[in-house]
């Protein structure tokens, strides 16, 4: 995932290449090429003329269908009381013709608008040969935004997911300090967990830390989540933090103090269970633990990336990495 910072009107011009060189790498044809073109260029034009500035993130994948591009804009500005009037064209509270959203909205394959007065605006949208967001379908739908700290190319926070048998294993990371030496040691994370099969999360940890014996060592959670049996299993060492909401309770998950391939004591393993859908948040502490998701009226009804991105945008730290991944349960 990147990000482009939009504050100027050049800076739209530099979304949409960036956005266009991702679709190259994807396999994108002429006709997507353009419509992805339309969708970046209104998300951004959007962002300097009702949001006062924000940023837009993209990211590029390739599935079984084909390529997708996903494209994130988040601002802050005056947010919308009414998106489905807005998305009307003609409809504008700004100099413009207003057709920026329903032009997003027709050019995508998939479109999900968060706007609330006072609380700024985020939109998640792209184009792709399957017309689903991010983060589904299934049983258990999964997304995150994961970024570097600002200036800098290469981070340490790092995510992968995995199937095991009938639930679905989640690794998220975070590599002591940032640049290089951070995401050596989250790399090195990532292919041991996607080594481990059916490894249960206290296992795979305890992998790890051999692993990451000659690198800078990093935070680790490792989450199994069996959907069916509405159970969630997390072993953690290090600053990543939890929270899993199912029905009327509510958990924050506990992770030991230590770190992954330097000091990390016995390693233990906590289950969770829930009732009803779930939805849990989990982030690196990149992220602010300020957040309370009863701040946004609506927002946990959302699909996970659109969670996710509310969050990055409003309790990212600048100074440091970026993760924090989503996971939702459809209703029972």
């Amino acid at each position: 995932m990147i990000t482009v910072e939009v504050r100027e009107q050049s800076q739209v011009a530099e979304a949409r290449r960036r956005a266009l060189s991702l679709a190259e790498n994807v396999g994108f044809g002429e006709q997507r090429c353009g419509r992805l073109a339309i969708v970046v260029t209104e998300a951004a034009t959007n962002i300097l003329r009702h949001g006062g500035g924000g940023e837009i993130l993209l990211s590029a994948d390739m599935e079984p269908e084909g390529g997708r591009v996903d494209v994130i804009a988040l601002d802050k500005g005056p947010g919308m009381a009414n998106v489905q009037e807005s998305m009307r064209d003609g409809v504008s509270t700004a100099e413009g013709p207003g057709t920026g959203l329903g032009a997003i909205r027709r050019q995508s394959d998939h479109c999900d608008v968060y706007s609330r007065p006072g609380q700024g605006t985020a939109i998640v949208c792209g184009v792709a040969a399957s017309a689903r967001p991010p983060g589904g379908p299934g049983p258990l739908r999964i997304a995150g935004v994961c970024l570097p700290r600002a200036g800098e190319t290469l981070g340490g926070d790092g995510w992968a997911v995995r199937k095991a048998g009938n639930g679905t294993v989640v690794l998220l990371c975070d590599g002591l300090g940032h640049g290089v030496g951070a995401n050596t040691a989250t790399v090195a994370a990532k292919a041991g967990f996607q080594a481990m099969g059916e490894a249960a999360p206290g296992e795979v940890i305890a992998d790890l830390h051999e692993r990451l014996r000659r690198t800078r060592g990093a935070a680790v959670a490792v989450v199994r989540v069996d959907p069916l049996d509405r159970r969630m299993t997390v072993a953690g060492v290090g600053n990543i933090s939890g929270l899993v909401r199912g029905g009327a309770s509510q958990m924050r998950t506990l992770s030991q103090n230590g770190v992954v391939g330097h000091n990390a004591v016995r390693i233990k393993e906590l289950e969770y269970a829930w009732e009803g859908p779930l939805l849990a948040v989990f982030h690196s502490d990149g992220l602010s633990a300020k957040w309370d998701l009863e701040m946004y009226q609506g927002l946990a009804t959302r699909q996970p990336m659109m969670i996710a991105a509310v969050l990055y945008r409003d309790f990212k730290r600048e100074r440091d990495d970026n993760l924090v991944v989503v996971m939702k349960t459809e209703d029972p």
